[in-house]
C-alpha cells in the first residue's frame, strides 16, 4: 500500500502541481497584454486562469497522498523531520495559490470584462490598483513555486543526500 500511495502522491505532483506551477507564472503577462487591448493574450489570461484554478484545487492532493504514505510507513517517516516539514509547506504553498494567485487573478480578469458571465462579480471581481494586483498575483506566483522547490529538494535529502 505504501508503495502506491507514493508513486500516487508522485503523480499528483507532476500532474497537477507542473501545469499549476507554469500557468499562474505565465498569467500576469498575459493579463498585461490582454490589458494592452491584444486579443489572443486575452484567451491566453482566461485559459491560464482556468488552469491555475483547476490544477491548483487538484494539487491539493498532492500533499494529501504524501500525509497519507507518511502515515502508512509511519515506523519510517516518524523520525524524518524532512517530509513533515514538505507537507507543511505543501499546505502553505496550495493556501497561497487558492487564497491569494486564484482571487487575484479571477479580479483582473473581471477588471479586463474576461469572465463568463456566469462566474462574473461586477462589484467583487475589479481591482482598483491594476499595478498593485500584478505584483501580488506574481509574488504569490513566485512564492507558490518557490515553496514547490524547497519541497523537491526536501524529498530528495534523505534520499540521495
Amino acid at each position: 500500500m505504501l508503495t502506491l500511495l507514493i508513486v500516487l502522491h508522485v503523480a499528483s505532483a507532476v500532474i497537477f502541481i507542473g501545469p499549476a506551477m507554469v500557468a499562474s507564472s505565465a498569467f500576469p503577462k498575459q493579463a498585461e497584454a490582454a490589458r494592452q487591448g491584444d486579443a489572443q493574450a486575452a484567451g491566453r489570461a482566461q485559459l491560464l486562469h482556468r488552469n491555475t484554478s483547476l490544477y491548483g484545487l487538484l494539487s491539493a492532493l498532492t500533499p494529501l497522498l504524501g500525509a497519507a504514505a507518511m502515515f502508512a510507513g509511519w515506523e519510517f517517516f516518524k523520525s524524518s523531520g524532512q517530509y513533515h516539514a514538505s507537507i507543511l509547506l505543501a499546505v502553505i504553498a496550495w493556501g497561497v495559490l487558492i487564497g491569494l494567485v486564484v482571487p487575484q487573478q479571477k479580479k483582473m480578469l473581471g477588471t479586463l470584462n474576461l469572465l463568463p458571465a456566469s462566474d462574473a462579480d461586477p462589484e467583487k471581481d475589479q481591482v482598483q490598483d491594476w499595478d498593485k494586483s500584478k505584483k501580488m498575483t506574481t509574488i504569490g506566483a513566485g512564492i507558490f513555486n518557490l515553496l514547490w522547490i524547497i519541497i523537491l529538494i526536501l524529498m530528495f535529502v534523505n534520499n540521495f543526500g
